[in-house]
C-alpha cells in the first residue's frame, strides 16, 4: 500500500481519513503534520491511525506520497520538500503555489509530480483542451454566504463587513493572482483555473458576498478558437468548515484514489 505522509490535520486531512477507512483505496496514513500537535493528536485518535506525528522532514522519509492541506503559506514549503526527497505530492492550497511558479518547473526537471486538484470546480478539462488552440479569456465569479468569507485578508483590509450586507454585493474583482493573496482560504479554485488555463495575471476574478445564498457557486466563461465556454458549479459547503466546499475534499479523495492505484501499478509492474 502507498504511505501517506498527511500534511494539514484539519477539514480535508478528515475527509481523506474517512475515504481511508471506506476502503477501496490502496493507501494508508503514515505520518501527521500538524504545527498544532493536539489537532493531530485529535485526527490520530479519533481514526485509529497507526501513523506517527512527526515533522516534514520526517514525514517525507516515511512516506511514497505527501498531501499538503495545510493551507496556502504550507503549500510551497511541502511542495519543496516534495522535490528535495524525490516524493509525488498532492497540493489541496493551490493558491499557494501562485507566488512561486518556478516550483511547478523545478518539479518537472525532478521527475516529481505534483497534482493539482480540480477542487471546487468543475469544466478544468475543457479549458485545458481549450488551450490547445488558445484562449483570449477566463474569467471566475464566486459567490458565497457572508460567513463564508468572514476574516479574509482584503475584506479586513477594507474594512467591509460581510455580515452587515442585506443585498448581494461584488467585494473583490481583480485577477486571480491578486485574488488568492486577498482570500486565501476561499478561492483555490481561481488559483487551479489559472494553472490550467491562461496564468494567474490574465484569468479575472469576481467574489461576490451574497447573504441570500445557502450554497458556494463558481461561474466559469472563457472564450477562445474553440468558441465560448460557460460552466457553472454549485457546491454544498462542507459539513465541518463553512469556508470550504464539500467538493473540495471529494476532489483531494480523487486524486489519492488516482495516485494510489498508479503507485500499486507500479509496484505489480517492478515485481
Amino acid at each position: 500500500m502507498m504511505r501517506i505522509g498527511l500534511v494539514g490535520c484539519g477539514n480535508i486531512g478528515a475527509d481523506i481519513c474517512i475515504a481511508l477507512q471506506r476502503g477501496g483505496i490502496p493507501a494508508e496514513i503514515a505520518a501527521l503534520v500538524d504545527l498544532d500537535p493536539e489537532r493531530a493528536a485529535l485526527v490520530k485518535r479519533s481514526f485509529q491511525l497507526a501513523a506517527e506525528i512527526v515533522s516534514l522532514d520526517e514525514a517525507a522519509e516515511r512516506a511514497d506520497f505527501l498531501i499538503e492541506c495545510a493551507g496556502s503559506a504550507a503549500a510551497p514549503v511541502v511542495a519543496e520538500k516534495a522535490i528535495e526527497t524525490g516524493t509525488d505530492c498532492l497540493i489541496m492550497s493551490v493558491g499557494g503555489l501562485m507566488a512561486h511558479p518556478e516550483i511547478l518547473e523545478k518539479a518537472a526537471a525532478a521527475n516529481v509530480q505534483v497534482r493539482i486538484p480540480s477542487g471546487a470546480l468543475c469544466g478544468l478539462d475543457g479549458i485545458r483542451a481549450a488551450m490547445e488552440a488558445g484562449l483570449h479569456q477566463v474569467t471566475l465569479t464566486t459567490r458565497k454566504p457572508p460567513k463564508g468569507l468572514t476574516g479574509a485578508p482584503y475584506l479586513v483590509e477594507q474594512g467591509i463587513d460581510v455580515l452587515a450586507l442585506t443585498e448581494p454585493t461584488v467585494v473583490f474583482e481583480g485577477n486571480a493572482l491578486e485574488a488568492v493573496k486577498a482570500f486565501p482560504a476561499n478561492v483555490n479554485v481561481a488559483a487551479a483555473l489559472s494553472l490550467a488555463g491562461i496564468g494567474p495575471k490574465a484569468t479575472r476574478v469576481r467574489v461576490i458576498a451574497d447573504p441570500r445564498a445557502t450554497e458556494n457557486s463558481h461561474e466559469v466563461t472563457a472564450e477562445g478558437a474553440f468558441g465560448r465556454l460557460q460552466t457553472t458549479t454549485v457546491n454544498l459547503p462542507s459539513p465541518r468548515n463553512a469556508k470550504s466546499s464539500y467538493l473540495a475534499s471529494l476532489s483531494a479523495v480523487a486524486e489519492l484514489r488516482a495516485a494510489a492505484e498508479a503507485f500499486a501499478s507500479r509496484k505489480r509492474a517492478a515485481q
